[in-house]
């Protein structure tokens, strides 16, 4: 036998084998898909019975006195032009009679629904089951027959038109056959088959549904609990990390320029009452030089102190944490004419840069008139008005910084960033 005849036997088994795989995982996704009760390679649909009853007990065997268990189970069916009602007040365990049996107590359970493909559209499959506990007194039942007595179910079909309005039917009745009970015997007479029917009901199914869900907070609780262990841990980590990345040491650049802002908030209240004095343009000197260090990329001295120190000149004193309660001296060596060299030097092409470099531009001159105001003489020294302008100025700086420490802000400019450089690229290739 040549090679190649060998090749092309041996290609012709594989498609064989994929072929006979394939035809068989295909018909066992159909039978899957079959109802147990629907034939094979038919799809399930409703049942063309508007009501159908049954009985079930928990024994077929009593004795004299003894409860036992009993559960009616109704499937109705109701479609888009016809809908099934029950009479459920004649099924009330307290006005059901079955005599001779005495109805001793029952419960409803909740209703299961079922929606299946019917000929004329959706069909709503409504199961309703009752259990109820009986009993036989009585000294000439011994060694008998003793059938529970046919059972009359009474039920209305309404008809539902085009507009929601519903027209009632007249009243039928199912009528359930006798259920054979033999009293002291393994096999009714009547019986043509043996029965060997569960004792579940729909209340099983509700006990196993409450568990489920017990059971799923339970495994819900004890996977939250290792994480709220662990979250505190997480929480340290993360806050260690933080303090450590710029700006040191105790406050991070967004809460630094919260209260910076505060400070100036502070400052501009006592001078609508008052005149500028010389601690309050101190103050917001020293804002300034933090403020504008912060704009710029400058570095900014932070030393948490004791409460009773008293920082020198051009520190600002800032309390954090509640208890203990500590005081941090926070400052930065920037002058006015600095703050203008870095500005003249560097790049502002960009998204959103030349309206930041006209922001900055207006501080530094803010900046530069409150220094002057500081070291000038009384007659040299600006004006209230222009003071006022110029502590405007300084907190659109602070706010504009505040804004762009949002996370959603940093992203978009990001993106906006990026694409632009792209967009740059592209046209020069």
């Amino acid at each position: 036998m040549s090679r190649k005849s060998m090749r092309w036997k041996g290609v012709v088994v594989s498609k064989a084998v994929i072929l006979v795989a394939f035809a068989l995982f295909w018909g066992a996704g159909a039978v899957a898909q079959t109802s147990p009760g629907a034939s094979y390679g038919e799809t399930e649909t409703a049942a063309a019975d508007a009501l159908s009853c049954w009985w079930k007990s928990d024994k077929s065997s009593i004795r004299i006195g003894e409860e036992f268990s009993v559960v009616l189970t109704c499937r109705s069916a109701e479609t888009g032009r016809e809908r099934t009602v029950l009479n459920e007040s004649l099924l009330d365990p307290n006005a059901l009679a079955l005599p001779p049996y005495q109805v001793k107590n029952g419960r409803r359970y909740k209703d299961i629904i079922r929606i299946l493909p019917g000929p004329d559209g959706p069909v709503t499959l409504r199961s309703v089951q009752y259990a109820y506990t009986v009993k036989l007194i009585g000294e000439g039942f011994f060694g008998k027959d003793v059938p529970l007595p046919p059972f009359e179910i009474r039920y209305h079909i309404d008809l539902v038109t085009n507009k929601d309005a519903v027209t009632p039917g007249k009243e039928r009745t199912y009528v359930l056959p006798p259920l054979p009970m033999r009293i002291q015997s393994l096999v009714p007479k009547a019986a043509d088959a043996i029965r060997d029917a569960g004792n579940e009901t729909f209340g099983d199914i509700e006990g196993r549904r409450r568990n489920a869900v017990i059971a799923f907070i339970a495994a819900g609780i004890f996977l939250l609990l290792p994480l709220v262990v662990m979250l505190p841990v997480l929480v340290w980590a993360i806050r260690g990390k933080r303090e450590s990345v710029f700006n040191g040491t105790v406050f991070r650049d967004k809460d630094l320029l919260r209260r910076l802002a505060g400070e100036l908030d502070r400052v501009e209240k006592h001078c609508r009452a008052a005149s500028w004095d010389e601690a309050s343009i101190g103050t917001v000197l020293s804002v300034f030089r933090v403020g504008g260090a912060l704009a710029i990329g400058r570095r900014i001295a932070q030393a948490p102190v004791e409460v009773g120190t008293r920082g020198r000149e051009g520190q600002m004193e800032l309390r954090n944490g509640f208890w203990p309660r500590t005081k941090v001296l926070v400052s930065a060596s920037l002058t006015p004419e600095e703050m203008a060299d870095e500005l003249a030097g560097a790049d502002w092409q960009g998204v959103g840069k030349a309206r930041r470099k006209a922001l900055l531009d207006e501080t530094q001159r803010a900046f530069a008139a409150f220094n002057e105001t500081r070291y000038a003489t009384p007659g040299n020294a600006a004006g209230r008005e222009a003071l006022d302008g110029a502590l405007k100025k300084g907190l659109m700086l602070l706010r504009a910084l505040r804004h762009d420490h949002f996370l959603f802000v940093r992203v978009m400019r990001t993106a906006v960033e990026r694409y632009a450089r792209w967009r740059r690229q592209w046209k020069r290739s």
